[in-house]
């Protein structure tokens, strides 16, 4: 060990005997940056508490306060210097003792100069190593402090650690909290683009292994950011610490990024939740439809469904049962329809069906069909789905206005005599039960 290392060094002499402790702080005042002295265990521990030196020699019989007894003081300070433990040869039933206290290094009484150099190079190689993993640690909380991600690592089973230092998590986790029923109380997939919503799967460590490396978008349960449901993009890692294999859940709040994704998705005629054209595409594809029909002279129907008490089911359910819903029934409405009708959600809980070449006879058999595929289906929420139906076929020189102005006052009937029936402009209403 070099002098330079030795130098950077501060120590503290605890010995009752005077000719041993001056004659080794002379030898040890040039080698290492400062040198406390004390005569016994009680000065020394004032001392300790006073100065924090990087390492401590010790005898063990001393007056007042032994060694040991000094050392346990420290200890139950939560100091942690570097232990010299100097002892006779008839005091090693004191050893397991001192083990106990975590003491670094024994040596042997006299003094020898070259055991204590030896000593002190170990200890200033072992008090380098502390200095670096604590400013390694220190650099390491730092930066973490600063993330704007959250990083939870786990065994597959539990919770081993969780860093979020933005709060962009609703509920924090906890360590030792078991990691499945965490993640499915607060998070699921969510429903987007008429994908269905689903939850995440019960053997999580098989789940975090079958898919390390891969990326998810999660939805926080019942959370929303400025009017918007809050979006999670979840990272799946392996990594291995202390040679065991972790998993690495790194969240990153995609919020922003989701609303923006949604905005551009209606932008391009698309409802961004059931992926069916939205009230921009429908009036597009409206006009479209009228101007083919006045110059062809072919028919155009118009249908409009409306879910009934679909409120009741978001009070009752929750709104992301309810999206769930509205992405169930567009697919129901999708295998009912023709492939050259185009469904739009219109807004809400309603939709249009755009029927080209057709009148209001076949206008009137495909409402009745939606109710009737509607009214069975298994939408998983315990209780069955119906809705009111609004037909109209398109008049000549009517404006797109007061076609849809015509068939919603025809939607407003049947959901006022009843609900769970399809009303026409010009015919009464009649139930879903009853078509074939």
């Amino acid at each position: 060990m070099t002098q330079h290392c030795l130098r950077g060094l501060s120590v503290l002499l605890v010995e009752d005997d005077s000719t041993a402790r001056k004659s080794l702080a002379l030898a040890l005042e040039p080698k290492v940056s400062r040198i406390f002295l004390a005569d016994n265990g009680d000065s020394g521990f004032t001392l300790y508490l006073s100065v924090k030196p990087d390492i401590i020699i010790t005898d063990i019989r001393m007056p007042r306060m032994d060694g040991l007894a000094m050392v346990r003081a420290i200890r139950d300070q939560g100091g942690d210097p570097f232990i010299i433990i100097a002892s006779g040869a008839d005091e090693k039933q004191s050893f397991l003792e001192a083990i106990e206290l975590g003491v670094n290094l024994f040596i042997t009484k006299p003094y020898n100069a070259e055991d204590i150099l030896t000593g002190l190079g170990r200890a200033s190689s072992e008090i380098a190593k502390r200095r670096h993993d604590t400013y390694r640690r220190a650099l390491s909380d730092g930066l973490l402090a600063h993330v704007p991600n959250c990083h939870l690592l786990s065994d597959g089973a539990a919770i081993l650690y969780f860093n979020d230092p933005q709060s962009i998590l609703h509920t924090p986790g906890q360590e030792g909290q078991e990691l499945g029923p965490y993640l499915r109380e607060h998070f699921t997939f969510p429903v987007r683009q008429g994908k269905e919503q689903s939850s995440l799967q019960q053997n999580m460590d098989s789940w975090l292994s079958q898919h390390s490396g891969s990326e998810f978008i999660l939805a926080g349960k019942g959370e929303s950011k400025n009017g918007h449901p809050v979006r999670y993009l979840l990272r799946l890692d392996r990594v291995r610490i202390h040679g065991q294999e972790r998993h690495l859940l790194t969240f990153t709040d995609i919020s922003l990024i989701e609303s923006e994704r949604e905005r551009f998705y209606q932008l391009a005629g698309r409802d961004y939740l059931t992926g069916v054209g939205n009230r921009q595409a429908f009036e597009t594809e409206l006009a479209r439809e009228i101007e083919r029909t006045k110059r062809y002279g072919s028919d155009l129907s118009l249908v409009m469904l409306d879910i009934d008490d679909f409120k009741s089911v978001n009070d009752t359910f929750g709104h992301q049962t309810g999206d769930a819903v509205l992405v169930a029934l567009a697919r129901c409405m999708a295998a009912e329809v023709r492939v050259t009708d185009i469904i739009c959600r219109f807004g809400g809980e309603e939709f249009m069906v755009i029927m080209p070449q057709t009148d209001l006879t076949g206008a009137l058999s495909c409402a009745g069909k939606l109710g009737q595929s509607i009214a069975g289906h298994d939408f998983g929420i315990g209780r069955r789905i119906t809705v009111s139906l609004g037909v109209a076929q398109y008049q000549p020189g009517e404006s797109s206005q007061t076609l849809v102005r015509r068939i919603d006052t025809a939607l407003y009937e049947a959901k006022g005599t009843g609900k769970n029936r399809v009303v026409t402009a010009l015919d009464a209403p009649f139930s879903c039960a009853d078509k074939d």
